[in-house]
């Protein structure tokens, strides 16, 4: 027979473990919020032809350093950090410039916010018009 100490170890996980997805549905209308009209694609679905780019890749493909290309984003209100996630603003969001991937982890899904060829050349546009003024 298990002892005490066990038993109330055992009862603890069990209710961690059915308080994580009821927390997790909580957070979905922030999520929504958030993404807007924003396309979701997800990684396990998508096609190979698909590309899509990391915000923290970005630098490779612009030509500069990923703090400066943040930093002119949040400055001409492309994008902005809201509960831990990139919001593309608002008039943007059906341009198909992003998209964010979803995929499981765990026992909940997360999203990323990616960007598209489409986004890249303006994110460039961007970056060389802050640069040239």
């Amino acid at each position: 027979m298990e002892n005490l100490t066990q038993l109330r170890f055992k009862l603890n996980a069990a209710k961690q473990r059915n308080k994580r997805p009821s927390e997790n549905m909580a957070k979905l209308p922030g999520i929504i919020g958030i993404i807007g009209s924003t396309p979701i694609v997800d990684v396990n679905t998508k096609s190979a032809e698909l590309q899509l780019i990391p915000f923290t890749q970005l630098h490779k493909y612009v030509g500069s350093y990923y703090a400066k290309i943040k930093k002119v984003l949040l400055a001409e209100g492309v994008i902005v950090r809201q509960n831990g996630m990139w919001h593309l603003r608002e008039d943007l969001q059906k341009d198909g410039i992003a998209v964010y991937t979803t995929g499981r982890l765990g026992c909940y899904y997360v999203y990323h916010l990616k960007w598209t060829p489409k986004g890249v050349a303006f994110i460039k546009d961007i970056i060389n018009h802050k640069t040239n003024h």
